[in-house]
Order: structure tokens, then sequence, then C-alpha cells
């Protein structure tokens, strides 16, 4: 299929494959960072924006690879496992958009929850569990220590509530897989930024958080 002819979603979801497919093929060490496509009317997601800055990059002896997944429910169950089982990573970090002026907050815990809210296509969770056979946390595999980022222009926390949206349901399921160094980390909306002035406060925190955590 002509690329002219895919949807951004599809796209999206074409350029992640390949590469991941190149990232198996080749066997170095991986670093798995997942973002989300644009919801709620939003034109940009800020996490996509950050997440292909370092696609392809290396932090620590690693490569970043970026899967970015639409803001579906259900999503992640069906594409983290098995790109896992692919890859082999040895960080799965995901990013996302939190709430304006937070900064970069560092996710200490993922809940067995999913709120009754419509996801991007307007579909409802089955129901208020993620997973009713789960226990109601998982701690997340992720450092953060505050003497890393003195005062600057980028405010970093954490927080020990992603919410009961996507971002929490990806931090739950990637925190089941067999991955040593696993988080997430929201970041405040884009919004009408440009791509440019967005991601760079962003990307060297991000990268930063990276660095401090794996072990490849």
């Amino acid at each position: 299929m002509p690329l002219a002819a895919l949807t951004m979603s599809a796209l999206l979801l074409l350029l992640s494959s390949l590469a991941i497919g190149a990232a198996a093929a080749a066997g170095e060490p991986v670093i798995l960072l997942t973002a989300f496509e644009p919801f709620a009317g939003r034109g940009v997601n800020g996490s996509a924006t950050v997440a292909n800055r370092l696609a392809g990059t290396v932090i620590g002896g690693a490569r970043v690879v970026v899967l970015v997944l639409p803001v579906r429910w259900g999503e992640p169950e069906r594409r983290l496992p098995d790109t896992v089982t692919r890859l082999k990573p040895v960080l799965l970090l995901g990013l996302g958009e939190g709430q304006p002026g937070r900064g970069v907050v560092v996710e200490r815990l993922g809940a067995n929850l999913a709120r009754h809210l419509p996801d991007a296509s307007g579909a409802l969770p089955p129901g208020e569990l993620l997973d009713p056979q789960a226990p109601s946390h998982r701690p997340a595999r992720f450092q953060l220590d505050a003497a890393w980022f003195p005062a600057g222009a980028v405010s970093v926390q954490e927080s020990h509530d992603a919410g009961g949206y996507l971002c929490n349901e990806l931090l739950f399921t990637a925190l089941a897989q067999p991955v040593a160094v696993c988080g997430f980390v929201h970041l405040a909306p884009q919004g009408d930024q440009p791509d440019e002035a967005y991601a760079t406060p962003l990307v060297p925190v991000i990268r930063a958080l990276i660095a401090h955590n794996v072990t490849p």
C-alpha cells in the first residue's frame, strides 16, 4: 500500500513494526520506549513527539526502539507481551501525557483500575478492573533520585497515582512483563506548542532517566 494512502495511525503502526523487526534482527540490547497517539481531539501527543526524538539512539549501550500505541482500551495487553517477547528489552519505559503544568512525573505504582471513560474510539473499558486475577497494584521497577535533577527548567517529581486511564493501563500491563527495569513517565500535554519547542527541554530529562536506570 502506498504511504500516501495510510492513515496516521496505520503509518505509525507500520513504522513501529519495522523498527521492532529491525532491532530484533540486529540482536543488540534494546530499550523499549512506548508512547501514545493523539486523543480527545488533540492534534498531537507529546509522548510520541519526545519518544520519536529518542528513537534509534543508543543510551547506556542499548538502542531505543519506539512503539506508539493508539489510545484504545486493551491495546497495551494486545501489543506489549508480543513486543517484549520479540525484543527482550533491558528496559521498558512508557510515556504519556498527564496534567498541564506538572513537568515530568515518574509514576511509582500501576493500579488494577479502569475508569469508566471512553477511549479514542469511544469504547468504554470492559470492567472496573484491568485484570480480575491480578493484584490491586504493581510497584514500578524504575528509579528516581532527586539529586539527578537539581532545580532546572523542567520539574521532575514522582507520583503514586497514575490515574485510571490508558497510561495506567500501559504501566500496569508493562509491570507484568519479564523486564527487569520497567516504569512510566507522564509529561505535560504538548498542546499547540511546536515539536521543537516542546521536545527540547524534555528529551534530555527522559534520556537522563533512562541512562540512570538502564543495565544492558
